[in-house]
């Protein structure tokens, strides 16, 4: 008797489960559902109003263009050669700013965040550095480099990498003093430490900061190619902006902003592959 209301307490069990993991599963299809439903929402009201703008004229048309004259334009765009070098030439410095300025980010972050009298020591100089106009190095950069994708790519690092910096060091520093202070009388050594509570504690954070940075890396290398470079987008926008072809310069834009959600997929892919950044908010 025992083993048989032991057995239906567990089949009891499992239906629950069961139910609930159901239940969760039609949430999330409804959540996806209404998402897009909302997404192409936005899309509408925006090309819309963009069409009306020009149909009636509050805007000059020769400002704003329309948005069929912007996807014949962009159809046309991507039929040219040029288009597609200058967007691998603007997408290769990109990623190169962003992993490189990640990379030096979050190394200098980890440092400065177990080195209290070098952070305090470091931080107004930091400050000073991180007020600059990062994008106002470009000229001296090409100066300095000359116009290939170096200059590009330095722009893109000194932007990147003080939102990693910034944001390894509230994650690490961040840390709960009651779970800090247990894992010291765990006996825990300083590695086990940082891979097992800092590193996991932080990895929100320095995944937001990699979703951030790589939109700041398109804006870097494009605002680097606007001043001076051999080929990019940024160039041709200067080049379609300066005959007034306002279609092409906004077909250009819709590039750009292609190439940074292109880099944030794939930040958004690494961080669907690391357990410590499912947290409420971060997926997407």
């Amino acid at each position: 008797m025992q083993l048989f209301d032991t057995g239906v307490h567990a089949t009891v069990i499992d239906n629950f489960d069961r139910v609930l993991i159901d239940a969760r599963q039609r949430k999330k299809r409804r959540d996806s559902a209404l998402v897009k439903l909302i997404g192409a929402g936005i899309l509408v009201v925006f090309l819309g109003a963009w069409e009306l703008a020009y149909l009636t004229g509050l805007v000059k048309p020769i400002f704003i263009s329309d948005p069929q004259d912007v996807a014949a334009a962009l159809w046309s765009l991507l039929n040219m050669p040029e288009t597609w070098s200058g967007m691998l030439a603007t997408f290769s410095a990109a990623l190169g700013g962003l992993v490189a300025g990640a990379l030096l980010g979050i190394g200098w972050g980890i440092v400065l965040a177990h080195m209290p009298v070098l952070r305090r020591a470091m931080r107004p100089y930091l400050t000073i550095f991180n007020a600059f106009p990062r994008p106002a190095f470009a000229p001296i950069f090409i100066m300095w480099f000359g116009l290939g994708a170096l200059p590009k790519i330095t722009v893109a690092v000194t932007i990147v990498f003080f939102v990693l910096l910034y944001n390894t060091m509230v994650g690490i520093l961040s840390v709960d003093p009651d779970i800090e202070f247990l894992s010291r009388s765990l006996g825990m050594s300083k590695w086990q430490r940082f891979r097992m509570v800092e590193l996991p504690h932080a990895m929100p954070t320095i995944v937001a900061g990699l979703r951030l940075g790589a939109v700041y890396s398109v804006l870097g290398v494009v605002v680097s190619e606007i001043v001076a470079a051999h080929e990019g987008l940024g160039q041709l926008l200067v080049q379609y902006t300066n005959q007034f072809a306002i279609a092409a310069s906004f077909a250009v834009l819709a590039l750009m902003a292609l190439l940074a959600v292109i880099l944030d997929f794939g930040v958004s892919l690494i961080q669907r592959r690391l357990s410590w950044s499912r947290e409420p908010g971060l997926e997407a």
